[in-house]
Formats: structure tokens, C-alpha cells, sequence
């Protein structure tokens, strides 16, 4: 079973506090955002993407080294390369959980300790969840 944190449905954003959400609503908020130029820009963080994986509190959240890890492949993909406006629906959430993950004052701030990435990680899951054909990408540059 997956732990209570990974369960969670619900969210206060950090742009509205005091109002809870869906995530679904979040993704689907923030990904109205997202165009191909975001895109490519999120193509050149993965370093920084992966840097947030070895964070002692990555360790406690089972899934999350390995979300970051596929997020990281798909950006790296032809098809995150070369998608174009608007975003494929899978390009513009995988951006959403990207640049989510990169911020440091989200929902939880990352330097709260034992559940700074908690949110991170429920972002990222919920994306995959949304998006199964994310995590099957294997088309690197």
C-alpha cells in the first residue's frame, strides 16, 4: 500500500493559500501554461532535476527517484525535443511536474526536513498516473 502522503488528492497551491484543490485541478491549471518553449528550457535542468534526488529526504519517498529519473528521460526524448504549441497534453503536465519539483518554496518548502519532497512527489506521481505513455518513453537523444 502506498503511504497516506502518497494518497493525498487534495492540495493547498502555494499562489492561493487557503484554498484547497484537486491536484488534477492544479496539473491542469499549470499546464495551461506551458508551451514548447518551457519545454526545451525544463530540457536543459535535468541536472538540477536529478540533483533533487539526492537530497537525504529523496529516500523516503520510494517513487521519487525514480519519477525524477523517467521525467528526466522523457525531457531527453525526440518527442519532448521537437514537440511543438500547443503541447501534447503529456508534454505540458510532464513540464508541470518538472518545474514543480525544481522549486524550492512550493506547497512544502524542499528544506523542511523528512517531508520537504513530499509534495514533489505526489505532483510527480500524479502525473505518471494521468500519463502512463511518460514513463514507457525510451527514445533518448
Amino acid at each position: 500500500m502506498k503511504p497516506l502522503t502518497q494518497r493525498a488528492r487534495i492540495i493547498v497551491p502555494p499562489n492561493a493559500p487557503g484554498k484547497a484543490i484537486s491536484i488534477d485541478e492544479f496539473i491542469e491549471s499549470e499546464s495551461a501554461s506551458m508551451d514548447s518553449s518551457k519545454l526545451r528550457t525544463l530540457r536543459g535542468l535535468t541536472e538540477k532535476l536529478l540533483l533533487k534526488t539526492k537530497l537525504d529526504q529523496a529516500r523516503s519517498h520510494y517513487d521519487f527517484v525514480d519519477g525524477v529519473a523517467a521525467l528526466v528521460r522523457f525531457l531527453e526524448s525526440d518527442e519532448a525535443a521537437t514537440a511543438a504549441d500547443p503541447l501534447p497534453r503529456h508534454c505540458a503536465e510532464a513540464a508541470v511536474a518538472g518545474y514543480y519539483i525544481l522549486k524550492g518554496a512550493d506547497i512544502i518548502p524542499d528544506s523542511v526536513p523528512e517531508i520537504g519532497l513530499t509534495d514533489d512527489a505526489r505532483i510527480l506521481a500524479r502525473v505518471f498516473e494521468r500519463n502512463l505513455n511518460l514513463l514507457g518513453n525510451s527514445n533518448p537523444r
